[in-house]
């Protein structure tokens, strides 16, 4: 009898223990994977496309640019992109030559973190409706920066937040040059600072950004490159626990990669909403333009 009273407690004890292992593989696996299938009943839709373009196709001029081509077929409502680039020289891809090109988007936004005589680099918003209380959120970083903007739909209001957060910057110079146990750990050293670095300053963005959101009087739409995972703080931080992630709540069971470079599958570019609004479907297509893929959503109310 005491024999068989230590087997039921040490499986007890067994299952406590593993309850919270397994409620963080079931969490995890709700972050990471879509799980809705969502029906189309409402009278209101808008289509959000966020894209980091790496440099807006590599200095390609408008009637060449594959990522220009992409977005005139694409015909999203709305327009959210990272890392634009273009130049002053007429050579490369020029800020005019970006207008006219998508010139069926009457409102637009260029926020540029970078603005010298050779180029300007930042954030886009190519918008089919009006613009307005254009605001940047401002924070210490190289070459990353976020904004919002309010986007009237007839006769609604949304708050429209473009971000492109800090990256780990991890490059093939970090990676060990030879198997030697110092080489390995000077690599090992060198990433683990890069990723501590960004770490922080992506916190603070996280917490500027929610600040933000927080404060905001209208429904709000979430877009861009936050170069983490869903099971970041990050991630976590920006959509709180009012924000729907348009990817998870469509399409069940995908993976949804949006970071492509090196055969990494990572899901790190996002369209979030507030729960006033609905995901219908999410759409990532396999484009080879730039190290990200570009995602698009139709949102109802």
């Amino acid at each position: 009898m005491v024999k068989k009273k230590k087997s039921i407690l040490g499986r007890v004890i067994k299952v406590v223990l593993l309850l919270p292992l397994l409620v963080a593989v079931v969490w995890a696996l709700l972050l990471l994977f879509s799980h809705g299938s969502p029906k189309d009943n409402y009278a209101h839709h808008l289509s959000v496309l966020t894209y980091n373009t790496h440099q807006m196709g590599m200095y390609e001029k408008a009637h060449q640019n594959r990522v220009i081509r992409y977005l005139q077929r694409q015909d999203a409502d709305i327009i959210c992109l990272q890392e634009v680039d273009v130049y002053k020289n007429e050579k490369y891809l020029t800020l005019p030559e970006l207008r006219k090109a998508l010139e069926k988007y009457p409102y637009t936004y260029f926020d540029f973190k970078i603005y010298n005589k050779r180029h300007q680099y930042g954030l886009a918003v190519f918008s089919k409706y009006p613009l307005s209380n254009k605001n940047t959120i401002r924070y210490s970083s190289r070459g990353n920066i976020s904004n919002y903007c309010d986007v009237a739909v007839g006769k609604d209001t949304f708050r429209l937040f473009n971000n492109h957060l800090e990256s780990n910057r991890l490059e093939i110079k970090d990676l060990p040059d030879s198997i030697e146990s110092n080489a390995l750990k000077q690599s090992a050293q060198r990433i683990s600072d890069k990723l501590e670095s960004a770490r922080k300053i992506r916190q603070v963005q996280a917490n500027a950004i929610r600040a933000e959101i927080q404060q905001s009087p209208y429904p709000v739409i979430v877009a861009g490159d936050f170069n983490v995972t869903p099971l970041s703080y990050t991630y976590l931080k920006i959509r709180g626990g009012q924000l729907r992630d348009c990817f998870l709540a469509t399409s069940w069971g995908r993976w949804g990669a949006t970071f492509s470079r090196r055969h990494i599958g990572l899901r790190i570019d996002y369209l979030l909403c507030s729960k006033e609004l609905h995901p219908i479907s999410t759409h990532i297509d396999h484009l080879n333009c730039s190290d990200h893929y570009p995602m698009t959503a139709i949102i109802g109310w």
